[in-house]
């Protein structure tokens, strides 16, 4: 993405945002503009082969880097990391553009602040698209992510979220920091099964990075994504990223969906909603994401999957699933 295109606002809850802005073309039939909600460890880098491409097709793209990440600032307060929050400082960035309506599209932690989005301020949203991790309902009265976790292990028949338990311990950022090699390794596996191995299983992921073991990184992460990823992991620091994991286990997350805040009524999706399944994504499984879906989304249901993918389908697909969001886009004009 063209660096020069960067744009910074302040939201209204003081924290300065860096963002990439690239309106639609003028044209008669002027295409939407696409908002691409990134998750962990990349930052907006994580959309490099989604943006040129829909910038050539006419559409606006806008990809705000979030709180931790890039220009954008990165607090180590907690309590600022919750739901409403995210789905305001949005707000507050498409206010600055003048822009009514947008597309979400979303993948991993992303989908949190998509999902408040459409809770909090439904009308802002003429469509969303979901990659590999799905729809996040609020927390029900009296959930607590404990619980929650223990259900999914059970379900699954293994960890699927122990890599988390090294995130949120207090010098997981400095071990991260000073073997950055291995954290990417880590984070990006040869194999979509490697993590079953490492993240899923209880102290490996912490113990992976502390050691500085080096695996090889699969084919769709060449050594300039590599040293891009390395250079802005060190520059922006840990720190921040890693309060997205500890708002969630400190329950600050919970807290902020309670039944007062967003009524049972607001959980529903009423949008033209695009899940795009990871067939080989061990930490999402399809099938889980689908009931999700199935409970909650009331409006237009589209559903893709990416064989084979593991849990970052937008990099190793990219062809693909391109092809299905412009199918899906185009299948929107035409209503």
């Amino acid at each position: 993405m063209d660096p020069s295109l960067f744009k910074t606002t302040k939201t209204q809850r003081g924290f300065t945002y860096s963002y990439f802005w690239s309106p639609p073309f003028p044209t008669l039939n002027k295409k939407p503009t696409l908002l691409f909600a990134h998750g962990f460890p990349e930052g907006s880098y994580l959309w490099r082969h989604q943006v040129p491409f829909f910038q050539r097709l006419g559409y606006g793209a806008l990809v705000p880097e979030f709180l931790g990440y890039g220009g954008t600032d990165k607090p180590t307060d907690i309590a600022v990391y919750t739901g409403s929050g995210h789905a305001q400082d949005i707000v507050d960035i498409l206010d600055a553009e003048g822009l009514d309506k947008v597309v979400v599209i979303s993948h991993d932690w992303g989908v949190y602040p998509a999902s408040r989005l459409l809770n909090y301020h439904p009308h802002r949203v003429s469509a969303c698209a979901f990659l590999a991790v799905g729809y996040q309902p609020p927390f029900a009265p009296g959930q607590d992510l404990v619980s929650q976790y223990e259900a999914i292990k059970e379900k699954m028949g293994y960890d699927a979220f122990a890599y988390q338990r090294f995130f949120i311990q207090s010098d997981a950022a400095e071990i991260i920091e000073k073997n950055i090699d291995s954290f990417i390794c880590l984070s990006f596996p040869p194999e979509p099964s490697f993590w079953l191995e490492t993240e899923c299983v209880e102290g490996v992921a912490r113990s992976f990075v502390e050691s500085g073991r080096i695996t090889d990184l699969p084919a769709y992460i060449t050594p300039e994504d590599k040293e891009h990823l390395k250079k802005a992991l060190l520059s922006d620091g840990m720190a921040g990223r890693l309060c997205w994991y500890k708002a969630m286990a400190e329950q600050v997350i919970a807290k902020d969906d309670a039944s007062e805040y967003i009524p049972e009524s607001a959980s529903y999706i009423p949008h033209p909603f695009l899940f795009v399944a990871c067939t080989d994504d061990v930490l999402f499984l399809p099938a889980n994401e689908d009931a999700v879906h199935a409970k909650y989304v009331t409006g237009p249901l589209t559903r893709r999957q990416l064989e084979g993918a593991g849990h970052w389908g937008a990099e190793s697909h990219k062809e693909e699933f391109n092809g299905i969001l412009v199918e899906w886009l185009e299948a929107l004009e035409k209503v």
